[in-house]
């Protein structure tokens, strides 16, 4: 299902250590990894003027191609194979977008926070454009950035507490193949299924009894699980069990009815933005 995805680095600390879930995705199917950099030349020159502006583009695309070697090396210690994608130049996140259609990737892998060397790119902002735009599914690996400039995990194993926040939707359904596959193969400790119930709505008894049978799909697939029914806010609610239950990844469809209205509305985006472990993203 995750054979192949592309990783867009920037070559920051945090962009390195977003590596280490590639060792996970390969218990669960993955076989390479294409990696790209993407040159923003608005942030890389700025409004400057007198500048050889090609030598700078020529010295910046060195300095990437030796980066990008260096990764690939990085990322094949995993086990996985790594192919390096050309140096590309436009707007980050669409870029990145656009080479996911041309390369037929079965997903997006792409940190949350970093800051390119040269360009001085927030690549948070950069995620969540890659989220927004992206055809494909997204996983924002989320690491944690501590005073001493130190990066660490928020888990131990990418698989190992899965959230799976559902809505009923068709997208929703979609997702659950993804986290069944997540659980089975990535060895997850538990699989944690949440809806939330916004102000003014109510569950039917069908629909209880269709979240008691995907617990029950999970167990008998062997894989423990729970099912938690909360109210309020979305993403507040999402984010508390996060932390109350040592999630260690979020698993969210990009729209649908009730839990997840529209990514753009609120719900994943603002999941997205907030969780401190990583989050996969369902598009369709």
């Amino acid at each position: 299902m995750i054979k192949r995805v592309l990783f867009p680095t920037d070559f920051s600390k945090a962009s390195e250590e977003g590596i280490c879930v590639f060792e996970d995705l390969k218990s669960v199917g993955l076989e390479e990894v294409i990696i790209t950099h993407v040159i923003d030349l608005n942030r890389l020159i700025g409004p400057v003027s007198g500048i050889d502006i090609p030598a700078v583009i020529h010295d910046y695309e060195e300095e990437s191609n030796q980066n990008l070697r260096k990764f690939a090396e990085l990322i094949e210690k995993t086990g996985v194979k790594a192919i390096i994608d050309d140096i590309r130049m436009g707007e980050p996140s669409s870029t990145i977008c656009d080479v996911a259609e041309e390369k037929g990737v079965d997903a997006v892998v792409i940190p949350s926070h970093g800051k390119s060397l040269l360009a001085g790119v927030l690549l948070g902002s950069v995620s969540e454009g890659v989220v927004r735009r992206s055809k494909k599914p997204v996983l924002v690996v989320k690491l944690t950035a501590q005073n001493n400039g130190d990066i660490r995990k928020e888990f131990d194993r990418l698989f190992s507490r899965i959230l799976f926040a559902y809505d009923f939707s068709e997208q929703s359904d979609r997702l659950k193949d993804y986290v069944k596959i997540f659980a089975e193969k990535g060895g997850s400790d538990e699989v944690m299924i949440v809806h939330v119930i916004e102000k003014g709505e109510e569950l039917s008894d069908d629909q209880i009894e269709k979240l008691e049978s995907i617990k029950r799909e999970f167990e008998d697939a062997g894989v423990s699980s729970d099912l938690f029914i909360e109210s309020g806010t979305p993403y507040k609610e999402i984010a508390r069990l996060v932390d109350e239950k040592l999630a260690s990844l979020v698993a969210i469809s990009s729209t649908g009815k009730g839990l997840i209205k529209s990514l753009l509305g609120g719900t994943a985006d603002n999941v997205v933005r907030r969780s401190k472990v990583p989050v996969f993203v369902y598009k369709q």
